[in-house]
């Protein structure tokens, strides 16, 4: 597990290298001392020989024999005779004058080496002490700075051992820190959007009950006909109220990703028809004549309720800019990829510059003067459908009518 790391890896081939380097250096030098030891041996041997044999010259092959062959017999002989003059095997080294000089040239050597390979192994040490902790102190550094809320990456989350994991497990834990501050601070921004425009919409009706209120409150100044014109008023308002409370708690969730979509494999017609049901009513009284269309046998995966809420907020949205006497023709159909509702009206249409913005929050077009209109119908719808993984699209021109196209995605592969 240790040698994963990057840092003991290289630090342990360098030690190694300088341990090598080091046992090389001595090898060397021990070499190097026995050559100039064999040289001294031989040139003292060379030396006895040669007075040996200006002695006794009739004794030269003898002398050189005995010297060569390293023929110890008469090495009890010698050894007594040397012992009466303190040379024996027992003198330090020190004190041979033959071994002085190349004992102290070998001590000072090996002192050398030895003091210059500890200072280069002391210094790796060191070196790669030092950078590892200087590694360790910008993780340090950059944890706190993570805890002052500025967050930021550390380089090396690609490196092998230990020091690598390390810096990926911090560089992860600062992104996901940063992902939820993010959110959190997205959350609060909608928040106190949601609560400004709550109070915004709320603002007319409220300011309405209240002054409904005062004027009952001196019921016995008003006629029959006005008290019950403004208790029909103050209802009026507190129905407004309630729709405009259940609407903007609807744009709220989707808007905050609170909705659970319960998709079931179900049939779309029967979906459009229940979108359909509660503004029949509305529709009929200005005439408006509804065409439906489509095949009563099309499947799809799909959230009833959350689908037909999209479909009555576009199909509200057309009966309220198609004039009296028009027409909103609904239809469906499908292919291999997706199933396709249209909700096609023959209105006074969008101009090109509205068409980006219908479904933006709060949006109102210029000719809309419908008291139920706050511009969050078709923004609902489409976070309905694009909660679901679909997608909506608006086509229209300016006093032709108004196209909306409802795509809901099939499941084509399992996954």
């Amino acid at each position: 597990m240790l040698f994963k790391n990057y840092e003991v890896r290289k630090s342990f081939i360098l030690l190694m290298l300088v341990l090598l380097a080091f046992a090389g250096a001595i090898l060397g030098f021990l070499n190097n001392f026995i050559n100039t030891m064999n040289k001294i041996q031989i040139r003292q041997n060379t030396a006895l020989a040669g007075s040996l044999v200006k002695k006794y010259p009739e004794m030269e092959e003898d002398i050189v024999r005995t010297i060569i062959s390293g023929d110890d017999k008469d090495y009890a002989r010698g050894k007594e005779m040397f012992n009466k003059y303190s040379y024996n095997d027992s003198q330090a080294a020190y004190k041979n004058e033959l071994m002085n000089k190349g004992y102290k040239s070998l001590f000072y050597r090996v002192i050398a080496i030895i003091i210059v390979f500890s200072a280069v192994i002391l210094f790796i040490i060191i070196w790669g002490y030092n950078k590892l902790f200087r590694r360790i102190r910008t993780v340090a550094s950059e944890a706190e700075v993570l805890v002052e809320g500025r967050f930021g990456t550390i380089e090396g989350e690609n490196e092998d051992g230990d020091f690598g994991v390390l810096v990926y497990q911090f560089n992860t834990m600062a992104q996901r820190m940063t992902e939820t501050l993010e959110a959190l601070q997205k959350e609060k921004l909608f928040l106190k959007r949601l609560i400004t425009d709550i109070s915004h919409q709320l603002k007319t009706p409220l300011a309405s009950l209240i002054m409904f209120n005062e004027i009952l409150l001196d019921y016995d100044k008003l006629s029959k006909e006005d008290a019950i014109k403004f208790i029909r008023e103050s209802k009026n308002q507190l129905e407004r109220m309630e729709w405009l409370v259940k609407n903007l708690l609807k744009m709220a969730k989707l808007e905050g990703r609170m909705v659970i979509f319960e998709k079931q494999e179900l049939l779309i017609e029967k979906t459009v028809i229940k979108s359909i049901e509660g503004l029949k009513t509305m529709a009929e009284s200005k005439g408006i004549k509804i065409f439906l269309e489509g095949s009563s046998d099309i499947v799809v995966s799909h959230d009833v309720n959350w689908t037909a809420e999209a479909v009555s907020n576009i199909f509200k949205n057309s009966i309220e800019h198609v004039k009296p006497g028009g027409n909103i023709k609904i239809s469906w159909e499908e292919n291999n990829v997706f199933v396709e509702i249209r909700i096609e009206d023959d209105g006074e249409g969008i101009s090109k510059s509205e068409l980006p913005l219908i479904f933006d929050r709060f949006y109102k077009g210029p000719n809309s003067n419908s008291p139920t209109n706050i511009g969050i119908g078709l923004f609902i719808a489409k976070n309905a459908i694009e909660g679901q993984g679909g997608t909506v699209y608006a086509f229209s021109e300016e006093k032709k009518g108004c196209k909306f196209v409802i795509r809901i995605m099939k499941k084509v592969w399992n996954g």
